[in-house]
C-alpha cells in the first residue's frame, strides 16, 4: 500500500514496524493485532508509518504504507534473513526501527547503527523457543537476545511479569526498560448484544457459550480446553464451544471433531469485527496457556463484556477482578470449577465488564508509544 493520503504533522516521526505480519490477512495473533493496530493508531496521530512485514504487497492500513520483505516463511530465523537481504537491497530506510522481537533487530543493529530502535517484548519469548525447538534453539535465541537487547534504545514491556523478568536477566538495562502494555481497539471491541450476536452467527439463542482464541500450538493448550470442554459436558448438555485460531494442532483437532459429533465451532482466523461478535456471543473466554505475555484476547473480550476464566499469566492477575469480569486459577482442578462456576454460578454485569478495560484503548497507548519514540529519537 502506498502513502498517498498521508497527512503528517510537522514534527512527525518516519516510524517503520518490523514484524513477521500481513495485514491483507484475517488476524489472530496478539502480535499481528498489535502492529496493525499501533500502525493505524500512530498514523492517526500524524506520524509517518511503514510496515516491514510479509506477502505479496497489498495492505488493509489506510495511510500507512507497507512492504513485504518476503512472500512467506516456515519460521522465524527466515524471516531475520529475509530482513538481512532486503536491507542490503535497500539503502534508504530512515526514522525509528520498532521491532516485535529481539531477533528481528539483529540487521538494522549491522546495517543501520545509528538508527533509534525499539523492541517490544510480548512475554519471555525464549520459553517459548525452548517448549517448541528444544535447549540448543533456545540457547541461540538468548544469544541473539542479549546482542540485540544491549544495542536496543527503549525495550517496552506489555506486563509487570515481563518487566520483571528482564530487569532481573538484564539489570543494566534497566534505565532502558519500561512496562507499556499492548492495546485494544475500543471502537470494535464493546459491549453487545449477546443474543443478537449469536442470531448472526447462526448460534442458539439459548444454552451456554465458550470461546476460545488464539494459535493452535501446544503452548496455547487447545487440546486440553477441548477435553475440559467434553468433560463439562458430562453434566450441562446446554454448554457448546468455540475455537477460532490456525496453527500445526489444526488438523489434529478437526479429527477429533468429526468423529464425536461434539457441539464444537472449530473456525480459522477471522477478521477482527468478526471476533469482536464471537467474543460478544460468548459467555466466556478461556485462556488455558500457562505463559503469556499479555493475551490481548483477554481484554478484548471483556471489553466486548464477556469474562474470562484463565492462569494468571501477564497483566491478567492485576485486571482480572474475581464475579466483576472474571477468575484466576492456580490449579487445573480450580480451572475446572471456575468453568463452571462462571458459566451457571456467577451474574455477570456486561457494562461493568468492559468498563473494567477501558484504560487499555488504543488511544491511550499509542501515545505512551510515540512519547518513547520522541525521547529516543531527540
Amino acid at each position: 500500500m502506498g502513502t498517498s493520503g498521508i497527512i503528517a504533522g510537522a514534527d512527525a516521526l518516519r516510524i517503520n514496524l518490523v514484524a513477521a505480519v500481513d495485514p491483507s490477512m484475517p488476524r489472530a495473533s496478539g502480535i499481528t493485532t498489535y502492529v496493525i493496530s499501533l500502525a493505524r493508531e500512530l498514523s492517526l496521530l500524524g506520524q509517518q508509518v511503514r510496515v516491514l512485514g510479509l506477502g505479496s504487497g497489498g495492505g488493509t492500513i489506510p495511510n500507512v504504507e507497507f512492504i513485504p520483505v518476503t512472500g512467506h516463511i516456515r519460521n522465524s530465523a527466515e524471516f531475520v534473513w529475509a530482513l538481512a537481504r532486503f536491507l542490503r537491497r535497500r539503502r534508504e530506510i530512515d526514522g525509528i526501527v520498532h521491532a516485535q522481537r529481539p531477533d528481528d533487530l539483529l540487521a538494522f543493529h549491522f546495517r543501520c547503527e545509528f538508527l533509534p530502535k525499539v523492541v517490544t517484548l510480548h512475554g519471555v519469548h525464549g520459553v517459548h523457543v525452548a517448549a517448541r525447538r528444544g535447549p540448543a534453539a533456545a540457547a541461540l535465541y538468548r544469544l541473539a537476545e542479549r546482542y540485540s537487547l544491549r544495542r536496543t534504545d527503549a525495550i517496552l514491556c506489555v506486563s509487570p511479569a515481563t518487566l520483571n523478568h528482564f530487569q532481573h536477566c538484564y539489570p543494566h538495562l534497566a534505565g532502558r526498560l519500561r512496562m507499556i502494555p499492548a492495546g485494544i481497539d475500543t471502537r470494535i471491541f464493546k459491549v453487545q448484544n449477546t443474543q443478537a450476536a449469536r442470531r448472526l452467527l447462526g448460534f442458539p439463542e439459548d444454552g451456554k457459550l465458550i470461546a476460545f482464541v488464539g494459535r493452535f500450538e501446544p503452548e496455547k493448550r487447545p487440546d486440553w480446553v477441548l477435553d475440559e470442554f467434553r468433560s463439562l459436558r458430562r453434566s450441562h448438555s446446554d454448554v457448546r464451544l468455540v475455537m477460532i485460531g490456525e496453527g500445526s494442532m489444526a488438523g489434529a483437532l478437526r479429527g477429533k471433531l468429526s468423529t464425536s459429533g461434539d457441539p464444537v465451532s472449530l473456525q480459522s482466523s477471522v477478521p477482527q469485527d468478526v471476533l469482536a461478535r464471537y467474543l460478544g456471543a460468548s459467555d466466556l473466554l478461556v485462556v488455558a496457556s500457562r505463559h503469556e505475555g499479555l493475551p490481548t484476547v483477554a481484554l478484548e473480550a471483556m471489553a466486548c463484556g464477556t469474562p474470562v476464566v484463565a492462569w494468571p499469566v501477564g497483566i491478567l492477575p492485576d485486571i482480572v477482578k474475581s464475579r466483576v469480569n472474571g477468575f484466576i486459577a492456580h490449579s487445573e482442578h480450580e480451572f475446572r470449577a471456575l468453568i463452571e462456576e462462571a458459566l451457571y454460578e456467577t451474574s455477570w454485569m456486561r457494562e461493568q465488564c468492559g468498563a473494567s478495560v477501558a484504560m487499555f484503548g488504543w488511544e491511550k497507548i499509542a501515545p505512551a508509544i510515540l512519547e518513547v519514540y520522541r525521547e529516543i529519537s531527540s
